[in-house]
């Protein structure tokens, strides 16, 4: 009994230290992180708001290449046609925006609601530090 006892335990750390030195084995072993970890990350936000004459923008903060906002149009107007316009025009301004941020080397890492604007949102980006 004592044998197979032993041959159990023996056979379990042998197959135990094969499995895992296994290439399968490795791959999923966590990698060292990486220089970009080392050495942070910048952030930048870009909150959109969408509403009355007012709080129509987008603000940056830091600022983006000298902008710490861009107004939007007022889209709070009576007449279907004008509004769903305004709506475009605000929605290719905000997409311009957010194209000249990835082109600067910012990658977009959140999307979320404002707490205390209407029809607001805020973009969280990230650029690794140097």
């Amino acid at each position: 009994m004592r044998a197979l006892l032993r041959f159990s335990i023996l056979s379990s750390a042998l197959l135990s230290a094969c499995l895992l030195s296994s290439s399968i084995a490795r791959a999923q072993v966590v990698a060292p992180a990486a220089t970009t970890a080392t050495h942070g990350y910048d952030f930048l936000t870009m909150t959109t708001s969408e509403g009355a004459k007012g709080l129509s923008f987008i603000l940056f903060a830091p600022a983006f290449q000298g902008k710490t906002d861009v107004p939007l149009e007022t889209i709070n107007m009576i007449g279907t046609e004008k509004y769903k316009e305004r709506l475009r025009q605000n929605a290719q301004l905000i997409n311009e925006q957010l194209s000249a941020l990835t082109v600067a080397g910012w990658e977009l890492a959140s999307v979320y609601p404002t707490a205390t604007l209407n029809n607001g949102r805020c973009y969280l980006f990230r650029k690794a530090k140097n």
